[in-house]
């Protein structure tokens, strides 16, 4: 075989792993179960305010749901004990999941990118068209700090696959 054509293969074997990491955001956590974190059961009607909230990240929200439409706006924020003890965010993904009956992950967008500042809420405002199907959301992270005395990262996302 030429040797043109062994460096073909071998960069086409080298880059296909590449390429298949490549997923689209709306595909990540399908399918997975939402179990460790508030699920927020959607309503019809007039906007709903409301506070999701585990240790790492806070997220003040308002909510309309009409039909398959969604408005959501808010603003979201490290906690005090990221603020208080890290200088910078070195990498954050904010998501809302689109959740079914049983909580299971239906789609997946991404609400706040990129993270300015670890003392800034983030604001946010979109409007989403639902996946059939959506009778609630929640939201999940993936993130990192440093600071002084080193980095940290955490995250809250709905891996298990029950």
């Amino acid at each position: 075989m030429p040797i043109k054509t062994k460096l073909l293969c071998l960069l086409l074997v080298c880059l296909l792993p590449l390429a298949a990491a490549c997923v689209e955001t709306a595909v990540l956590y399908r399918g997975a179960t939402v179990s460790s974190v508030p699920v927020v059961a959607l309503q019809e009607g007039p906007p709903v305010a409301d506070r999701w909230e585990t240790f790492d990240l806070a997220i003040d929200y308002t909510y309309q749901r009409n039909g398959d439409n969604l408005e959501l706006s808010g603003q979201a924020r490290l906690s005090q004990h990221y603020r208080d003890n890290y200088g910078g965010v070195t990498r954050m993904q904010t998501y809302l999941f689109f959740l079914d009956q049983d909580a299971r992950v239906l789609e997946t967008v991404s609400i706040v990118t990129p993270w300015n500042g670890i003392e800034d809420a983030q604001k946010f405002s979109n409007s989403f068209t639902m996946p059939a199907g959506t009778t609630a959301i929640s939201f999940g992270y993936s993130g990192a700090v440093n600071g002084m005395d080193g980095d940290a990262s955490f995250y809250e996302l709905p891996l298990s696959r029950q």
